[in-house]
Formats: structure tokens, sequence, C-alpha cells
């Protein structure tokens, strides 16, 4: 199957068999997931590989019992993360000394404007703070084209979330090349779900997946996709 036919072939799974996914495939697909483009290269995901029967059950009900959970063979949680950067970052800083790579342009990136990105509190005040910078950043936004953020905390999630995003790509893309299929699920109940894993405020349910083999009646109704016109522009 080349890429093109993995494309095509992906669909959003809404009942699976009960064939098992083997955990050979499911590592090599998770594994995948992590080759995907992202920010800055901080990697700020987290995939939740949900084996316990216990708290496989609570996802499910997390995700209000629809069959994409209720039939997968497995059930994979796609989480951001805006708190994991300074560990990261000084992985790829140690990394880039090893290879004697480490240039001041990129150590200046990772060790200023990365933690001046990333640094935020609960409440929001940093925020805020980095807001009244920009103001005075902006003006000279005027005349030259100027870093205009993440200011605020949500942005930042919006950031982390996009290259998570990417990630989970890889993930379905993987799991078709090798025989099995996916449903990427956005309804549950995100505060149920970051109880039950103990994750924290800094992060962010992004996805959940089904994971399986098909059923027959697995997919509901043929593809649709408005005209290609209406939504690609040669400017």
């Amino acid at each position: 199957m080349d890429f093109f036919e993995v494309i095509k072939k992906r669909r959003s799974v809404r009942k699976f068999t009960k064939t098992k996914v083997p955990e050979s495939i499911m590592r090599k697909c998770l594994n995948a997931s992590l080759l995907a483009a992202n920010s800055s290269n901080l990697q700020p995901w987290e995939f939740y590989w949900i084996r316990k029967p216990i708290k496989k059950g609570k996802i499910v009900e997390a995700c209000f019992h629809q069959n994409a959970a209720k039939t997968a063979q497995e059930i994979v949680v796609a989480v951001s993360r805006i708190d994991t950067w300074k560990r990261n970052r000084d992985l790829i800083i140690e990394d880039y000394k090893k290879s004697n790579k480490l240039i001041p342009l990129v150590k200046k990136y990772y060790n200023q404007i990365i933690p001046f990105a990333y640094y935020h509190d609960r409440f929001g005040v940093l925020g805020l703070i980095k807001r009244i910078i920009f103001v005075f950043i902006n003006i000279v936004g005027y005349f030259k084209p100027i870093i205009r953020g993440p200011i605020y905390k949500y942005q930042l999630f919006e950031a982390v979330s996009k290259t998570t995003a990417l990630a989970c790509q890889n993930f379905m893309m993987a799991l078709v090349a090798e025989g099995f299929d996916s449903c990427p699920m956005e309804g549950f109940d995100e505060k149920r779900v970051k109880k039950i894993l103990n994750l924290n405020w800094q992060s962010h349910v992004v996805m959940i997946f089904g994971v399986g083999q098909a059923k027959k009646n697995g997919v509901y109704g043929d593809r649709f996709r408005i005209d290609n016109k209406l939504v690609i522009k040669e400017v």
C-alpha cells in the first residue's frame, strides 16, 4: 500500500470487530507518531495507551459509551502539555552539545525565547505582563515582521495542541498501513478524562482514539468532501 492509498483508506471507524491488535503493531504505530513535525522540536505530547480494564471502562464512560470507544480493542489518549518544555529543552541542548552543534543562535533561542514563550502561571498573570511587553513590541511590527506570540496561556495550548495533532495523524496513518483502523474522538468529558489519567492544569486532552479492525458496518456512510475549489486557494 503506497502513501496515497493509506490516505484514501483511512476512515473514522465507529464499530470494531473483536480482532485483537498485536502489541508489536501498537508500539510500532505509537513510535511512528513521535516522528511527526513539531514546534521547536519540543515534542509537547504524551500518548496514554489505556491497558488496564478498569481504567479503560472509565474512559469509555467518559466518552459517553459511544461505539467507537465501546467496541475498540485498544484506546489511546493524546495529550498536549505546556509543562514539559524545560525537560525537553534541556535534552535538546544536551544533544546539540554532544554533536558540537550548539551555535550561539540556537543557544539563545532555547535559553531565552523558549522560556519567555512557555513560562505561564495558573491564573494568567504572566500572560497579562507579556501583553504589556508586546504592546511595545507591536510598534516595531508596523515597520517589519516580528514575533507576536504566544502571549496568553490559551495561545500556548493552541500551539502545543496543533503539534500534538500532527503526531495523531501519524498514528492514524501508521495503523492503516499495518491493516488496522481508528476513530479520533472529540466527544468526551475532558475534566473526567484528566482525573482518570491524573493530569494537571498544564495539560490538554487533544483527542481519544478507538483502535481496532473495522466491522463491515463500522463506517457510517460514504466519504463526502466539499468541492476542493472552495478550500484550495491559489493566490
